[in-house]
């Protein structure tokens, strides 16, 4: 009975110092303001994407609604600005949306259980092209360093979407409009 109890009392002293490590947030201490991401600028957001390697293009869609066309290693894709107001302006959401085109229309299948085991969502476009997207909400702007970790996840996202539906094809001659 007593070596139980010497292993019980010593459970109980160490699991407080171990959880005091595993418990607490880390947390980044800074006087300085962080400059904010929105979706209000589509300029500054492709000089965002610049500075972190990614090549821009930005487009103006015959409704007015902006488009910055980039690329992964993987694939390219199209930064996607909307919720906007009425004169397309003070965006409240940027969606990364990548689309393969294939020669004929893909069965739902492809996309097997990707929206319920992923973060980002796919779907089979009208033409049964399948696509993958991501949605941030940049409302009151996220900070440089969440916008590109939530680019990162979108890239990762793509890698893994690319083998679930067995892409073979061009890089560069896929990304499509939503």
């Amino acid at each position: 009975m007593r070596p139980l109890a010497s292993l019980i009392a010593l459970v109980f002293l160490i699991a407080p110092a171990s959880a005091q490590y595993s418990m607490a947030p880390l947390t980044i201490e800074s006087n300085e303001p962080r400059p904010m991401v929105t979706a209000a600028d589509p300029q500054a957001v492709a000089a965002l994407l610049r500075k972190h390697g990614f090549e821009t293009e930005i487009e103006t869609q015959p409704t007015g609604a902006v488009v910055i066309h980039t690329q992964s290693r993987d694939a390219g894709f199209g930064l996607y600005f909307q919720a906007c107001t009425e004169t397309l302006t003070e965006c409240e959401v940027i969606t990364f949306s990548s689309g393969f085109d294939f020669d004929t229309p893909q069965l739902p299948d492809v996309l097997g259980r990707w929206n319920s085991t992923r973060f980002s969502k796919a779907y089979l476009n009208g033409d049964g092209d399948p696509f993958v997207e991501f949605s941030i909400n940049m409302k009151h702007g996220v900070s440089e360093e969440n916008f590109i970790d939530s680019l990162t996840w979108f890239t990762t996202e793509i890698a893994a979407f690319i083998e679930q539906i067995g892409w073979t094809g061009d890089v560069e001659d896929h990304t499509q409009p939503i």
